[in-house]
């Protein structure tokens, strides 16, 4: 190691800062110029309503949540409402939107659900 690259020992608060930056917690703080100022933080844009709809494919929380509606309903399916379908049950309640719930049950009813049940 160079001497350039090493740390001052005495500088306990940038060496704290440098081993947060080399483990990846921290972005390094850029050099301060003396007389700027930070200018506001922009504002955030409108949410696009098209653009909030979460593909599946794209969201492993969304994959999860599908996957556990799939088993449990399949483990319903074979086993009638046994103990062990509980935790499908738990799991995908507690990962899916109460609105993909509603859609996929009433595509059910329908018989159009596109999942393999």
């Amino acid at each position: 190691m160079s001497a350039a690259s090493q740390v001052d020992p005495h500088n306990e608060m940038r060496a704290r800062d440098v081993n947060k930056v080399a483990r990846g917690e921290q972005a390094p703080r850029p050099a301060h110029e003396y007389g700027s100022i930070n200018s506001t933080p922009p504002k955030p844009k409108p949410k696009d309503p098209a653009a909030a709809e979460i593909k599946v494919e794209d969201n492993p929380p969304a994959r999860h949540c599908y996957a556990s509606y799939v088993q449990y309903y399949k483990c319903i399916k074979e086993e009638g409402k046994a103990p062990k379908c509980e935790r499908f049950e738990k799991n995908y309640r507690r990962l899916c939107p109460v609105e993909w719930i509603e859609k996929w049950d009433e595509e059910q009813k329908l018989g159009v659900f596109a999942g393999p049940i």
